[in-house]
């Protein structure tokens, strides 16, 4: 592994006394269970007391690490930089990190599709130089200076997540990211509880302005109502910004899009000069407006775009967001398929919307394996989280959507999907459960041959155990 930094950087970085000098590392981790070989362990006590896993991040393979204070049982040949606090310290390296970068990076924010757009910007640019991401979602106050910290250091490009649960977050990591670009993906009521308003979501998602490098760009949909606010704020910091979306004077515009063979076709206009006409092995017009964004800081960099839509055009959703799963197994000698589409990383009102529209669009016809076969559309929905006072009429409204209507049925799970179960037309109710332990055996007797199921709610549902369960059935032969 190549060196990240020495341990006389990491001093000139974070100050403190070391202990051991002549020592390099390979990367930085808080976490003791993930960290591996040749890396730094910076000992944060957030929940939990970092220090109290030293011993643990020592076996795994850490080769130094950042600490309030030493722990009596550690090797006394093990190097450790003394800080006064190591969160802290955490911040300084993460600065230090980004001053010595010359790279471009491209922060995202947004109510829904950060992690998706941040997966396709990264495949897509990894295509024209070395790119480094954000692993998983890493995009609080532990998770950005951690992504900035392992920045490599000869990579082109670094695409960082910033997400926000409460006001006043996304400033200081926008501060801390300094972004020579910033994406704003989606406005909506994802996070409403700790907000007055969506208004107030559009003010605290705009702050992502704050940190933007002189003449940086901000892109950010048209299609909200809130396009003033963010305006004022880009002027204010000012910055240059692009719109994209559907409206003719977007400067990232979506001219046209059609789904097909459970694809996506679009066609783009980049600033009304360069058209394009491209596919992406995913299904969704959410998949098509992070399309937007993906062009948007694709053309500030001056990157070829007919090129970059020959990437795209691979790129698939991930675990978690949209990732669609084929399911084999056998019953006597009967072959049973099945489809699981995995949304159980997250919901929210829009995001729910999308998916939802998603399996309404669901096209077989040159499937050979789906090809004249009837199935069914089954919904395993769980409760969407953190949308404060409204939360019950939200859920209620779901029930009034036109996607509805393509469903056999729909089971719900959650206190809170109660309100949709109650509002649901007779014909489409599925069960109502309070967690996802209690539908699972329901779901194995209900399976029939080419049954598609949607699975989606908060993560802290727990709807992934019921993808994993179901995914487990790959090349079984069940009785029932």
């Amino acid at each position: 592994m190549n060196c990240l930094f020495t341990d006389v950087e990491i001093q000139e970085a974070v100050g403190g006394r070391v202990t051991q000098k002549g020592w390099s590392i390979t990367g930085v981790s808080i976490d003791s269970r993930t960290i591996v070989d040749g890396e730094l362990f910076v000992a944060i006590n957030s929940k939990r007391d970092g220090h109290d896993f030293l011993i643990s991040a020592i076996k795994n393979g850490a080769i130094a690490a950042v600490v309030t204070k030493i722990p009596p049982d550690i090797p006394d040949n093990f190097p450790c930089i003394v800080v006064n606090d190591s969160f802290e310290a955490l911040q300084d390296l993460a600065r230090f990190s980004r001053k010595r970068y010359k790279g471009r990076l491209i922060a995202i924010t947004g109510s829904v599709g950060k992690t998706s757009t941040k997966a396709m910007l990264t495949k897509v640019l990894s295509e024209f130089g070395s790119t480094y991401s954000s692993p998983k979602s890493y995009n609080n106050y532990l998770g950005v200076p951690l992504t900035l910290a392992n920045i490599p250091i000869d990579t082109c490009y670094v695409v960082c997540e910033i997400g926000m649960s409460s006001k006043g977050e996304i400033e200081p990591l926008s501060n801390l990211v300094k972004p020579d670009i910033a994406i704003i993906t989606n406005i909506s009521s994802a996070h409403l509880a700790s907000f007055d308003d969506i208004e107030a979501i559009a003010r605290e998602k705009s702050m992502i302005c704050s940190g933007l490098v002189e003449n940086g760009l901000l892109i950010f949909p048209s299609d909200t109502t809130f396009s003033d606010i963010i305006i004022g704020i880009a002027d204010k910091r000012k910055v240059r910004y692009v719109t994209f979306g559907s409206h003719y004077l977007d400067n990232i515009l979506l001219e046209s899009i059609m789904f097909k063979s459970n694809k996506t076709f679009i066609n783009a206009n980049v600033k009304g000069v360069t058209s394009l006409y491209f596919e992406i092995d995913a299904l969704g017009h959410h998949h098509a407006s992070n399309c937007l964004t993906v062009l948007g800081a694709l053309a500030d960099l001056n990157l070829d775009l007919n090129l970059a839509v020959n990437y795209i055009k691979n790129w698939q959703a991930v675990t978690g967001r949209g990732k669609f799963l084929d399911v084999k197994m056998k019953e006597n000698s009967q072959n049973i398929l099945i489809k699981v589409i995995d949304e159980s990383y997250n919901c929210n009102p829009t995001s729910l919307k999308a998916s939802l529209d998603v399996v309404r669009n669901l096209d077989f016809d040159s499937d050979k394996a789906w090809n004249h076969h009837s199935f069914r559309r089954i919904a395993i929905l769980g409760d969407m989280l953190e949308l404060g006072h409204r939360a019950k009429e939200f859920h209620q409204e779901i029930a009034r959507l036109d996607s509805i209507n393509c469903f056999n049925k729909i089971h719900c799970v959650g206190s809170l999907m109660r309100h949709l179960h109650q509002e649901l037309p007779a014909s489409k109710k599925g069960l109502f459960v309070k967690n996802p332990n209690q539908l699972i055996n329901y779901l194995f007797k209900d399976i029939k041959d080419r049954d598609v199921y949607i699975i989606k709610g908060s993560n802290s549902i727990g709807l992934s155990f019921i993808v994993t369960e179901l995914c487990k059935l790959d090349g079984q032969i069940i009785s029932r």
